[in-house]
């Protein structure tokens, strides 16, 4: 049975804006609107991505109980991707300098390259991973399961195209403007320039190294006291 990883890193993200009820058809329409589609018999190098469900990976169906996450609402998105094999292209490569005796140029690496895509493609099967995050609809939260860049640009870019909305990464500005203060803490924060700390003049010195003259000195000071 499918389970959200429990360890790893986690990226918050806020949205604003109206985001049908995750119980509305309109939600699963939208999710399917973006499905994910199989490159499996693709015969060049390809990247594919969409929505799942953690009861169905191939994104034929988005079923209201299969989106059920707990305290929130249980979105999945599939990455594929197919690529040549590197190492069979390297073989290839290795054998027709060999029998010609002599490096290929340029024009008959690319040749080689796409005269392999041709052959292989077609057999290899793409890389699969699966993307987990928690929405908590009435908080307008998303909790995304993943750090890596392309993991967050995907997401990012799979939930606008779905949904027409940009997705705001938490920060500690926004986390405060979302935690409802009141107009005068909301001013107050918004006046604030970010700094980095230590800063400046402030900022501890590392010791100066001394050279080997200077060292040898104040030794002899320190025996000569």
């Amino acid at each position: 049975m499918a389970a959200i990883r429990k360890s790893g890193g986690v990226v918050v993200y806020y949205w604003d804006g109206d985001l049908p009820a995750p119980a509305d058809a309109a939600f699963a329409q939208a999710l399917a609107g973006r499905r994910f589609r199989t490159i499996e018999h693709a015969t060049s190098e390809e990247v594919s991505v969409g929505w799942v469900t953690p009861a169905d990976p191939t994104g034929d169906s988005f079923d209201a109980e299969d989106l059920e996450g707990g305290a929130g609402t249980w979105l999945r998105f599939r990455i594929d991707k197919k690529v040549l094999p590197k190492k069979w292209l390297q073989i290839h490569r290795d054998a027709a300098e060999k029998s010609r005796g002599k490096k290929l140029s340029a024009r008959e690496r690319r040749e080689l390259k796409d005269d392999l895509s041709d052959k292989l493609l077609p057999r290899v099967l793409p890389t699969i991973q699966l993307v987990d995050a928690l929405l908590f609809h009435d908080r307008r939260t998303l909790l995304l399961f993943a750090t890596s860049k392309g993991a967050r640009e995907a997401f990012a870019k799979l939930f606008f195209e779905s949904f027409a909305l940009p997705l705001d990464r938490a920060n500690p500005l926004r986390c405060g403007l979302r935690a409802a203060l009141g107009r005068e803490a909301d001013a107050a924060l918004e006046r604030l320039v970010p700094v980095r700390w230590p800063r400046g003049d402030d900022a501890p010195q590392p010791p100066r190294r001394r050279a080997a003259g200077e060292a040898a000195a104040a030794a002899t000071e320190e025996v000569d006291a």
